[in-house]
């Protein structure tokens, strides 16, 4: 990568009213970047598809959350499918994560991404405990595809990866409309 940089922090000093957070929302090494780069590559070509096994997995364990879907509710998982609306959905979540490993250089871009990709989901009045469920399930779809070289240090960097998602889209989800700014000094790499 060129960076002689060992760690990529985020940390928030993120000024929300007036109030500033500085809770700590995780580090991905360059290690942990570099292997979900190279996941996401190889993932790619069947986006779609984890994106849909995703979603059913989750709503299978918590038939509940199909309601929290404004277009989903009174369905079941079977007509999602059939109709669409799930596979088209779980492309739009695909697109976000494939927005986030874009930006995963550039945790101040990152961190702003995923902040207003909370506010938007505040709006839909989904709540900020329901970002976290996907994880696991995201993480069961992805698997079968790169299952020949599967590995703790690949569940370990798409966990914190997910983690610094959660983080940043709840900062958004819990403020709402609130101004949220990030200072210069919100994104730091640190050697």
């Amino acid at each position: 990568m060129g960076c002689s940089c060992e760690k990529l922090q985020l940390r928030t000093p993120c000024i929300i009213g007036n109030k500033a957070d500085t809770k700590f929302a995780g580090t991905l090494t360059e290690a942990q970047i570099a292997i979900i780069k190279q996941n996401w590559h190889a993932l790619e070509v069947h986006i779609a598809n984890v994106g849909v096994i995703t979603y059913v997995s989750m709503f299978e364990s918590k038939p509940e959350l199909i309601e929290v879907f404004e277009k989903f509710k009174g369905r079941d998982i079977g007509d999602l499918q059939s109709n669409g609306l799930l596979r088209q959905h779980a492309l739009k979540v695909m697109a976000t994560i494939d927005k986030c490993i874009s930006r995963i250089d550039e945790p101040k871009n990152l961190a702003t991404l995923l902040i207003e990709t909370g506010v938007m989901h505040n709006t839909y009045k989904v709540p900020p405990e329901f970002i976290q469920i996907i994880f696991p399930h995201f993480l069961n779809a992805i698997k079968p595809y790169i299952e020949d070289y599967w590995s703790e240090d690949i569940a370990n960097s798409w966990t914190t990866l997910f983690r610094i998602m959660t983080y940043y889209m709840e900062i958004g989800m819990n403020k709402g409309v609130l101004d949220v700014t990030l200072t210069s000094s919100h994104a730091e790499r640190e050697s």
